[in-house]
């Protein structure tokens, strides 16, 4: 649905990243002030682009105490691994003013990733949804989350209709496990962001909107019915 779509450009990925966090911080305040009571949620995924915008985010004076943080997808490791996306949010987004947030961790030391799904999915039961906010990434495969277009299980996972929130994904990319929230799991958001740089991120994002590619990126784009703010810096 491309009419809840918009593309916001910029010349530098300072400056995209400031608009990403400004975007972010609104869309948690608007939530914390439906009631008086109200708790928000924020999706936000992993690797190097969100860093910059979640230092930013982390200076935002909200009350990160009813904010819950959950990561779009993660690696099958200690929270503690540089390798885990639990890691980054709490080295680089909960801390300062945000250090009273909460973030729903994905790892269990004692079970196997396959088995991990429907563990998962009861702590998501607990979380604000729709979610509040989700800050999405995409690589230049046109992945997003651990949704990567070798994994076998893909045509499910970007099922808008599926029932599993979440899945273990096996790729060749990565010497990890990955646990990925699905597509359904994502449309399931008041408003998403996905921010991206480089020419050829933005080449990745503008075939998938015109629909006839093979990239996983385009079903969410094609099946997104609340605003998805795409913001792209070189």
């Amino acid at each position: 649905m491309h009419d809840v779509i918009e593309f916001r450009s910029f010349e530098g990925r300072a400056d995209a990243s400031a608009a990403a966090a400004e975007l972010l911080a609104n869309l948690i305040r608007n939530a914390l002030t439906r009631t008086v009571d109200a708790r928000a949620s924020l999706v936000v995924s992993g690797g190097t682009t969100p860093g910059p915008c979640f230092d930013l985010l982390s200076t935002e004076q909200l009350d990160w105490s009813r904010v819950t943080v959950l990561p779009s997808d993660e690696r099958w490791v200690t929270a503690d691994n540089p390798d885990s996306n639990e890691h980054l949010i709490r080295e680089r987004l909960l801390r300062g003013r945000a250090e009273e947030g909460n973030v729903l961790s994905y790892f269990r030391a004692d079970v196997d990733a396959g088995q991990a799904p429907p563990l998962i999915e009861q702590g998501l039961s607990g979380v604000t949804q729709p979610f509040s906010a989700s800050l999405l990434g995409m690589g230049e495969d046109g992945h997003f989350a651990s949704l990567f277009p070798d994994f076998n299980g893909l045509q499910e996972a970007l099922d808008p209709d599926g029932k599993p929130a979440c899945v273990m994904v096996q790729t060749a990319g990565s010497p990890y496990l990955r646990i990925s929230l699905t597509l359904s799991a994502l449309l399931n958001a008041d408003h998403t962001v996905l921010l991206i740089f480089g020419e050829a991120k933005r080449t990745v994002f503008e075939t998938a909107y015109a629909g006839g590619s093979a990239y996983p990126v385009e079903a969410l784009l094609h099946h997104c019915r609340h605003p998805l703010t795409v913001i792209w810096a070189p």
